[in-house]
């Protein structure tokens, strides 16, 4: 299976917006509006790449076959930098086939020895155990069940708290 990562580009508007005009793939995240305007993930691809560039936030572009397939991030450092939180998404269309685990260990090898974190931490809602078996496989950790606003009504939900030691 070729799955790579990669920066995102303007020119990834097209894929992108289509990956995310997805109300399944939309629900689990936050900050996507649904529907998603072509004018909306304009935006937001374009915050993605100018974020990328602070050195804070790293977010690359799941491409399988060479095709946008998703996004994984490493974001929300710790004040000493050593902690970073662990983000993805993937289309629909490409779910239950392997590449997010993929994704997950390739930005998990960035983040512990390119960038020499000490732990990497993530969350997924309790109602979404695919994202949990993802962490579970790649390594991470069950702490707790924690409250967390998710979604545009911003409702607290029941998410599962991870993390990953160096």
């Amino acid at each position: 299976m070729n799955v790579s990562l990669r920066k995102p580009k303007i020119s990834d508007l097209e894929e992108f917006q289509k990956i995310f005009d997805d109300i399944e793939v939309a629900k689990q995240l936050d900050g996507f509006k649904y529907p998603l305007s072509m004018e909306d993930a304009k935006i937001h691809l374009q915050k993605i790449i100018d974020l990328n560039k602070k050195g804070n936030y790293y977010e690359f572009v799941i491409a399988y076959d060479n095709e946008l397939v998703g996004l994984v991030c490493l974001e929300k450092p710790s004040q000493n930098k050593h902690t970073f939180t662990l983000g993805f998404a993937l289309g629909k269309k490409y779910w239950n086939k392997g590449i997010t685990s993929l994704a997950v260990e390739k930005i998990l090898y960035f983040g512990f020895k390119k960038l020499k974190l000490k732990r990497i931490v993530a969350d997924n809602d309790k109602s979404n155990p695919a994202s949990g078996r993802v962490l579970e496989k790649s390594g991470f950790k069950f702490v707790k069940v924690i409250k967390k606003r998710r979604g545009s009504a911003r409702r607290k939900i029941n998410t599962l708290f991870w993390e990953k030691t160096a």
